[in-house]
């Protein structure tokens, strides 16, 4: 009879741990959707409202906590408004916080296109031609494992490198390089993945 009751409340004490596994697990992911929702709604703002942009990079980047995926994305969301606002130090620095809290290579690359930009803008030619060459391996590497993807993951890539041939683009004609400018903006597919 002992031997019983020690059965079946091992088996409670069993049963109740894998639910509050599971409840931690579902909270977790909820929250995760959540901030990858958040995210999304900053990065569709990106043109329209760089306000609505930082308020819901924000918001993400408070509900992020140990998700480091969503955290880099909620970053480079800040930074691309701190650069509109010529906020160069600020976005250096929230694209330094990228490098911090993810492995994810397609964050990492959209953060060294965001650098290439960043760089543009404060004519630092040298350190440009590094992040494009960083961007450049990154976009190899990523284009191999292309099919291993998720939705989520193919759109921020389909992002990442159409924004690597506009900042690449406009480099190049700003430093008078026309032909290199056109060739660059001729890697877009305006009828494919843009679209």
């Amino acid at each position: 009879m002992v031997n019983v009751h020690g059965r079946l409340k091992f088996m409670y004490v069993a049963l109740l741990f894998v639910v509050m596994l599971f409840s931690v697990y579902a909270c977790s992911s909820r929250k995760d959707a959540e901030v990858d929702h958040l995210n999304h709604l900053s990065y569709i703002n990106h043109y329209r409202n760089l306000d609505t942009a930082e308020a819901y990079a924000r918001k993400a980047l408070s509900l992020s906590n140990d998700y480091s995926d969503g955290k880099a994305e909620a970053y480079n969301n800040l930074a691309f408004v701190s650069i509109c606002r010529m906020q160069y130090a600020l976005a250096g620095n929230q694209l330094d916080s990228v490098r911090m809290f993810t492995d994810n290579q397609i964050e990492l690359l959209i953060a060294d296109v965001q650098n290439m930009r960043l760089c543009q803008r404060k004519s630092d030619n040298k350190v440009f031609y590094d992040f494009h060459g960083k961007a450049t391996e990154r976009i190899k590497s990523i284009k191999e494992a292309v099919k291993s993807l998720d939705e989520n993951d193919i759109n921020r890539f389909l992002y990442a490198e159409t924004e690597f041939y506009i900042v690449t683009s406009t480099y190049y004609y700003y430093v008078g390089l026309e032909a290199q400018s056109a060739k660059a903006m001729d890697c877009i597919n305006p009828d494919g993945g843009i679209e």
